[in-house]
C-alpha cells in the first residue's frame, strides 16, 4: 500500500461517516459487501479506478475528493465532529448562517486552552 492508497481509504470513511452510512449500507450501494468497503478503508485493499469511480457518485463528491490531500481527513475528526457536521447539513440555509455566526462568536470569547484530543473515527 503506499500513502495515497490509504488516504483514499481514510477519505472514503471520513465521507462515509460524514453521510451517516454505514459500511453496509455504502457496500450496498456500490454492489460490495461491508467487508470490502472496510479493507478499503483501513487500507487492506487498493481501491481500483472503477470502484474508485463507484464510490465517488454513492458519496456524492467528484474523484478528485480523494487525491485532495489539503482536505481534513477522517483521522483528525471526531465522531461528535462528524454528528455536528452531519445534522449542520440538514439545517435549512438561514440557520446554517446563525449557528455558524454564534459559533463564531463563541470561538472568539471562549478562554484560551488546548484542544482536546479528537476521537478518531473507526471503521
Amino acid at each position: 500500500m503506499t500513502p495515497l492508497d490509504l488516504q483514499i481509504g481514510r477519505r472514503i470513511r471520513e465521507r462515509r461517516w460524514l453521510l451517516g452510512l454505514s459500511q453496509e449500507r455504502l457496500a450496498r450501494r456500490v454492489g460490495l459487501k461491508f467487508q470490502q468497503i472496510q479493507k478499503y478503508e483501513t487500507g487492506g485493499a487498493k481501491v481500483s479506478a472503477g470502484r474508485l469511480s463507484a464510490l465517488a457518485e454513492a458519496l456524492d463528491v467528484p474523484i478528485s475528493y480523494f487525491y485532495d490531500a489539503a482536505a481534513p481527513v477522517a483521522d483528525t475528526i471526531s465522531r461528535d465532529a462528524a454528528e455536528v457536521a452531519r445534522s449542520f447539513m440538514t439545517l435549512p440555509d438561514e440557520q446554517q448562517e446563525r449557528l455558524l455566526d454564534l459559533v463564531r462568536a463563541m470561538a472568539a470569547v471562549a478562554p484560551s486552552k488546548p484542544a482536546a484530543a479528537a476521537t478518531p473515527i473507526a471503521a
